[in-house]
């Protein structure tokens, strides 16, 4: 597996897409992002969307956790105070909660990772010199390390001799007898003397570091800072000019200037479109009047036809609450075995409503919903006086940095004598678009049966269920149209193992 680690994105789109160009020529099978998606740069939400799309993990950096709320900014300068500031207001409830639900450690196979350091990950220290990577050395027993933070890529270095060393960053193999911490500098907000965009590609197999080291378009990112008011540091205004090519001629515009008889030809095109809509305010007028002088007429019909139709007419179907539930993270999958969906409340809300989780009903004079608690469990109780339909479903459960193309789906549940209906457990497999809507990809639904050895009134399933590579999102939904005591048990959904390209 070849993974590249970057870190300190900061809201730089230009060199964040530089970077993934990069990455690509690399071929690179993951994206890991230590952290700092956000912060200092002026497109924070167009590098969240791209980030939260390529990445197969992401840490959550301090500039992150300042954005969400899960730190406060008052520890930052006032250069990154206005930059959070700014980026709080620009990324959405969903980013925000997003970011609110990013690990602050990550473990792979012979790897780890943090943003600062690994014995405080929270505190976010700086490992600049020996002595403060002793701290994560004795936090952490993996022979690599992956540490961002800093914005300068390095290598700390400790062998049998047990003296720590700092070296540059450089290629190496990873020797027995040693560990390491990388740091691959930033990508977005570099402070080393070079200014370049930096990251580092992981060969677990060749057990190799490669450093990449590319430049970027500092006078277009100078500029977004200047039109979103940021003030540019000197470090940046240098690095503007080194960079810069200077301008042997003056601006001369090369555009193909109008013709008499095309100007002549837009004048009237433009009258034309005038007059048609001095037209159209008319028409629209007139038929504004008419509509008023047929109010009353329209009224006295429309009150005979709805009292008609109120005798006939069913309850609306009603969701509590009545809007869309926040997604919720199943990354990271720890333990494996982890329920990915909310837990039942020990209580309802003031509000009727069953926290984490959304329910319909189809008449709220005939259908009672509760909460109750089975074997000391908590769970749901749902009664109804006659037929009516009963809805159950969780949030949206984002499949981001999980890699799942499997999950297993069990729910339980126990009906009364008087029960008469068919109870239904749908898993909707979802894919998010680029414009953030999402389409339903696949729909598996299974009917509750009896369940082995367990008492008449007892349903249940347990099944697996495989999806297409592209599903972003899962979601598990209860559908039940009956009459009597319905109680149901807490459900659950777990990651499983694809059998896809098993021979």
């Amino acid at each position: 597996m070849r993974y590249a680690i970057v870190s300190d994105i900061h809201a730089n789109l230009g060199a964040w897409r530089t970077a993934l160009a990069d990455i690509a020529d690399m071929k690179a099978d993951r994206i890991i992002c230590l952290g700092d998606v956000l912060g200092y740069g002026a497109e924070p939400v167009e590098v969240l969307e791209s980030v939260y799309r390529k990445a197969y993990a992401v840490l959550m950096g301090n500039h992150d956790a300042a954005v969400c709320g899960k730190m406060g900014a008052e520890v930052f300068t006032p250069r990154a105070q206005q930059a959070i500031a700014r980026h709080r207001g620009q990324v959405s409830r969903t980013g925000r909660n997003w970011l609110a639900n990013l690990p602050l450690v990550l473990s792979g196979p012979g790897f780890r990772c943090a943003h600062g350091d690994f014995s405080a990950p929270a505190a976010y220290n700086y490992i600049l010199d020996a002595e403060e990577a002793l701290p994560s050395w004795q936090s952490a027993a993996e022979q690599l390390l992956f540490v961002g933070h800093t914005h300068c890529p390095c290598i700390h270095v400790v062998g049998k001799s047990g003296t720590p060393h700092v070296l540059p960053a450089n290629d190496f193999t990873l020797e027995a007898g040693k560990r390491y911490i990388v740091n691959p500098g930033s990508v977005g907000y570099p402070r080393s003397a070079e200014g370049r965009s930096t990251y580092c590609i992981f060969d677990d197999r060749a057990k190799t570091i490669v450093f990449r080291s590319l430049p970027f378009d500092h006078e277009s990112y100078v500029a977004s800072l200047r039109k979103a008011g940021f003030e540019v540091e000197p470090w940046l205004a240098r690095q503007e000019a080194a960079q810069g090519i200077p301008e042997l001629r003056g601006r001369l515009s090369f555009a193909q200037p109008l013709a008499e008889h095309q100007h002549a030809r837009k004048v009237r095109q433009e009258t034309r479109v005038k007059n048609s809509l001095r037209l159209a305010w008319s028409i629209a007028l007139v038929l504004l009047l008419l509509l008023l002088m047929m109010i009353p007429i329209l009224n006295y019909r429309t009150v005979r036809v709805s009292r008609s139709a109120q005798r006939h007419a069913q309850s609306p179907f009603v969701r509590v609450p009545d809007y869309e539930l926040s997604p919720i993270h199943a990354y990271p999958l720890t333990p494996p075995d982890k329920n990915l969906l909310p837990d039942f409340p020990p209580a309802l809300g003031a509000d009727g409503r069953v926290a984490g989780w959304c329910y319909g009903i189809g008449d709220k004079q005939r259908q009672r919903v509760a909460a109750d608690s089975r074997d000391g469990a908590a769970a749901l109780r749902v009664a109804h006086d006659g037929s009516a339909r009963f809805s159950l479903e969780s949030p949206r459960i984002a499949l981001t940095g999980t890699q799942m193309q499997a999950a297993r789906m069990q729910g339980r549940v126990r009906r009364d004598e008087g029960f008469d209906g068919t109870v239904m457990f749908h898993l909707v497999a979802e894919a998010e678009g680029a414009d953030g809507t999402f389409e339903q990809v696949s729909l598996n639904s299974f009917e509750a049966r009896p369940v082995k050895g367990e008492p008449s009134g007892t349903l249940g399933l347990s099944r697996k269920v495989e999806f297409p590579k592209r599903v972003t999102h899962l979601r598990l939904r209860m559908e039940a149209t009956f009459k009597g005591v319905l109680m149901i048990e807490q459900p659950s959904l777990t990651a499983e193992q694809s059998s896809r390209g098993k021979k």
